[in-house]
């Protein structure tokens, strides 16, 4: 509501003095930002962490008139219908609730057309979708190098490089879950070894069970599984079944109280942890500087993946 010649000398003059504006005086005069972040897998261990990450981030934005709501699915296995209509409602729901932006822990549902009619800003985390017009940045960590980490280390542990290893994968239609596999099979070029199946048993835990305990029987001379998803708990338990722990060479993924104990005792030999808790955080405070400040953001947004192992579990 100035003259431009104004504007000009008062952006002229700020800039001589060295002024710089502070964000959050900035943030008292414009509405509250209202943000949501849904965690939506089979196992809250998992997408809880990343929910934490989501509120802590929160809370040090509390100042910059921003706030956040969380929600979760503790409701059992994610490939059902029932769990995709809450996925596909509870988007809907914040959508129509008018949120600024929304991060997103699950995978692809129509819902997320009508965040973009409805003009909501929409990043995932963890996993991204294919549609990658339908959100404005992903939070992930490094799937391909966690799968190259995992066949070396398969590689350079199994007593016997020649039998035969397997991958339990979570989704076949999951980004996540195809690019560890995608890197594993990459790095068989310089560590050879030979992938007999990858099984898919879609974050359930009995499907888990079930494949594992059928590639015990098919194949009886597996030396090794690459668990690439949270989804351990049904391999653990057909391989125990089998007389196998500590004799099957175990690479699961992320870790948690249970699986540091597995690492402890020997059943399992590393985890490769992707840090969702981080993912969490650092996705909020992305979108903040995005829908607040204006400020450029990276398509994808990659973190490190870390190996987890009895030498260094304390750490984590």
């Amino acid at each position: 509501r100035v003259k431009e010649e104004t504007r000009q000398l008062v952006l002229k003059t700020a800039e001589e003095m060295g002024f710089k504006p502070n964000a959050l005086a900035r943030s008292l005069a414009r509405r509250r930002l209202r943000f949501a972040a849904v965690g939506f897998t089979s196992f809250p261990e998992f997408h809880n962490a990343f929910l934490r990450g989501v509120r802590d981030a929160g809370d040090e934005l509390a100042d910059f008139n921003v706030s956040v709501d969380c929600f979760d699915y503790d409701r059992g296995p994610t490939d059902t219908g029932a769990a995709e209509d809450y996925l596909n409602d509870t988007l809907c729901r914040i959508a129509d609730a008018g949120y600024d932006g929304v991060l997103v822990l699950g995978r692809m549902v129509e819902a997320f057309e009508y965040l973009r009619e409805r003009k909501i800003c929409a990043a995932t985390v963890v996993n991204d979708i294919e549609d990658c017009a339908l959100r404005r940045f992903t939070v992930c960590y490094k799937g391909r190098v966690a799968g190259r980490m995992a066949a070396e280390l398969i590689y350079r542990m199994m007593p016997d490089r020649n039998r035969p290893v397997a991958i339990a994968s979570g989704f076949a239609s999951m980004v996540v879950h195809r690019e560890t596999e995608n890197g594993f099979r990459e790095q068989m070029a310089h560590t050879p070894l030979q992938l007999a199946e990858v099984v898919y048993n879609h974050d359930n835990a009995d499907m888990a069970y079930e494949s594992t305990a059928r590639l015990l029987r098919s194949i009886p001379d597996l030396g090794a599984v690459y668990v690439n998803s949270f989804n351990y708990i049904g391999v653990i338990r057909a391989v125990r079944e089998s007389g196998r722990a500590g004799k099957l060479l175990l690479v699961t993924s992320d870790i948690c109280d249970e699986l540091k104990n597995l690492i402890r005792e020997g059943t399992v030999v590393a985890s490769i942890f992707q840090n969702q808790y981080e993912q969490g955080r650092l996705g909020l405070h992305k979108m903040y500087d995005l829908l607040a400040n204006g400020d450029p953001t990276e398509d994808v947004i990659a973190i490190n993946p870390q190996i987890v192992m009895y030498s260094n579990i304390t750490l984590f």
